[in-house]
């Protein structure tokens, strides 16, 4: 997926009606792929100019999404894992070449490694999912929740470092750094590594990391099976049901509400958030921010580690990040794409300071032609308003 130029019309005096073209196109693609509701948001030049929701957060109770409203954002939070490895790196306490295995400090269910390439693993390949591991040959190991359960001998789900000491006992599927496949694994490590490093539990030290930094107020992990304050619920797009790896919770189950373990997935899809705070976190990467949250050498690695074998038309897996190095203004564009059952994400960091995201509570079967559809409708209304806003809303929200 390439962004497409948009542009900054002038900035006038601020109308309702001027952004009427977002708020048709979120509407039309609640409609077309039968979603209940979504978010949209937009900044411009570091300052929110829009945010909005649309739908149903609830089809139970009939509540609307609102702009505050928070969703699952699924593999958009890797970008954030990223973001708090990197900024270790820039402390001087994590290199991105060194191996990942010291900074484990785990140990194999079976007590023993059967493969010695995992010392060949380096903070690098985790970031741009070079690590070793394909899922088309061997599954995605954090949805293997049952089968890791029963061989640690525990009822379940899997946690996180249950799910790491299970990989450390099992064959990579290629030498690491050789190739690119997408890899959910290699995040659930970089939330140990993050561990590791601080010596705090992820979750706090992505607060002090990387939220704090970036005025980021509404993010928390997800729980799989409540829902937290101004929540949204989650629908699967066929209404069919899935096993549960929950124990007491027995089978079928909603899919979102647990055919998975949305804990054990912190660093690599746990988060919830609102689109204002996805904004908040995307604006904090423009080197041309008063504060940016990483420095221009550190972005700079973002944009050339480019992933074997990951390159499209333009594109390409950077760390933890996709990258298209000649973007919006002559400078690299960001974006990154997630997805869970009940759960359709997407955040853009233009290289010209226009940062978009999306957020929707079901995620349709087809998923590439799906974040096609998103990308071009947005870029094509937000190229329809000839008026933005003149207020920054991240004051008020």
């Amino acid at each position: 997926m390439a962004a497409s130029s948009i542009g900054f019309p002038a900035v006038v005096r601020s109308e309702t009606s001027a952004t009427a073209p977002l708020d048709v196109a979120m509407a039309r693609l609640l409609s077309k792929h039968g979603i209940p509701g979504g978010a949209l948001g937009i900044a411009r030049a570091g300052k929110l100019v829009y945010a909005k929701g649309f739908g149903l957060a609830s089809k139970e109770r009939g509540t609307v999404v609102e702009a505050k409203s928070r969703f699952r954002i699924a593999s958009v939070t890797k970008p954030f894992t990223a973001a708090a490895v990197l900024r270790l790196v820039e402390q001087g306490k994590l290199g991105l070449d060194e191996p990942v295995l010291p900074h484990l400090r785990l140990t194999p269910l079976n007590g023993d490694m059967v493969d010695a390439r995992w010392t060949k693993v380096t903070i690098r390949h985790l970031l741009n999912h070079t690590g070793g591991w394909d899922k088309a040959t061997s599954g995605d190991a954090m949805f293997k929740s049952r089968e890791i359960s029963r061989a640690a001998g525990i009822e379940g789900p899997a946690d996180a470092e249950t799910t790491v000491r299970w990989m450390l006992g099992r064959r990579l599927d290629f030498e690491p750094g050789t190739r690119f496949s997408y890899c959910n694994f290699g995040y659930c490590l970089l939330g140990r590594v993050v561990e590791s490093v601080t010596g705090d539990n992820y979750e706090s030290a992505m607060g002090h990391l990387v939220f704090s930094p970036c005025g980021i107020r509404h993010m928390d992990l997800g729980r799989t099976l409540s829902a937290q304050s101004d929540e949204v619920s989650y629908y699967h797009c066929d209404n069919t049901q899935g096993g549960s790896v929950f124990p007491k919770v027995p089978s079928p189950v909603p899919w979102p509400y647990g055919s998975f373990s949305l804990e054990a997935n912190d660093a690599n899809g746990g988060w919830i958030a609102n689109v204002t705070d996805l904004l908040r976190f995307a604006t904090a990467l423009d080197e041309r921010a008063s504060s940016p949250l990483l420095k221009s050498v550190t972005l700079q690695a973002i944009y050339t580690s480019e992933a074997p074998g990951s390159r499209g038309t333009g594109a390409y897996q950077g760390l933890g990040w996709l990258v298209k190095p000649k973007g919006q203004g002559g400078r690299p564009d960001l974006w990154q794409v997630g997805g869970l059952p009940g759960t359709k994400t997407v955040l853009e960091r233009l290289g010209d300071g226009f940062d978009w995201a999306v957020l929707f509570n079901s995620r349709p079967a087809s998923f590439d032609p799906v974040t096609l559809d998103i990308h071009n409708s947005i870029h094509a209304a937000a190229r329809e308003v000839i008026r933005w806003p003149e207020t920054d809303l991240f004051g008020h929200m």
